[in-house]
């Protein structure tokens, strides 16, 4: 039992972090929404940055622990308490996340608590436009399609955060209720940017309605290598704050 990290014990299905993504490719698409689309994205502990800013996330992710995997996402930058230091710090929620295989969605959520489910994702390339979608249950719920002009430069938005939530086995409440963060590093090879346009879509039963883009920033692709670390567990939650 000691030797092992995940289940299922005779074939442990992820090992432990660190994760090392050594090619990844990279799109962010980036719009600031409004104050009732961030009451609905954020938990209460956490706080809107002063740009109000959101974003959707693509990305092809080839792990060499785990094997390579593609990702989405709707992130929101925001401002929280860490408890560890007794520091604000901005950080990037992951609200809603998406990926194709199962070790990446286990892993994901055990060890980190991102709110992974399963879906189809693409990155599709015409000249130096690419066209990149979401789908699950046979709706399309992200897309952004970005012609490419000008160079682009990464800038770090703070660790990436979840809320990691594991219920009781006998489903009285919850065994882990936290907020963990992961202090990402990116290494940049190469970088590109331009003008998006952005789709969020699915209706309610994927908790993607009414998310409203007032205002599109910029569109920003990378191929990048990316070391994902351990977590770490910043904010404690009482079962009646989740």
């Amino acid at each position: 039992m000691t030797s092992r990290f995940s289940t299922p014990l005779l074939s442990p299905l992820y090992p432990k972090p660190t994760y090392h993504y050594v090619g990844a490719k990279m799109l962010l698409a980036l719009f600031n929404t409004s104050d009732e689309s961030l009451q609905k994205l954020l938990p209460s502990f956490f706080r809107p940055s002063d740009m109000k800013l959101a974003g959707v996330m693509f990305a092809e992710q080839p792990c060499k622990e785990t094997g390579t995997f593609m990702e989405s996402a709707l992130l929101v930058q925001c401002v929280f308490d860490n408890h560890l230091t007794g520091q604000e710090e901005v950080g990037v929620y992951f609200a809603h996340d998406f990926v194709d295989t199962d070790v990446a969605l286990a892993a994901g959520r055990e060890i980190w608590g991102y709110p992974r489910k399963m879906a189809k994702i693409s990155m599709k390339w015409t000249g130096d436009r690419l066209v990149a979608t979401t789908s699950r249950g046979g709706k399309t719920l992200l897309k952004a399609t970005c012609t490419f002009t000008e160079e682009g430069e990464w800038i770090d938005s703070g660790p990436n955060l979840n809320v990691k939530m594991i219920p009781s086995a006998d489903g009285s409440g919850l065994d882990v209720a936290a907020v963990s963060a992961a202090y990402l590093t990116y290494d940049v090879k190469k970088g590109r940017s331009g003008n998006p346009q952005i789709e969020i879509s699915g209706g309610a039963d994927y908790g993607l309605s009414g998310i409203d883009i007032e205002s599109i920033m910029i569109g920003l692709y990378f191929d990048m290598d990316i070391t994902v670390p351990p977590g770490k567990t910043v904010m404690a939650l009482p079962q009646s704050e989740t």
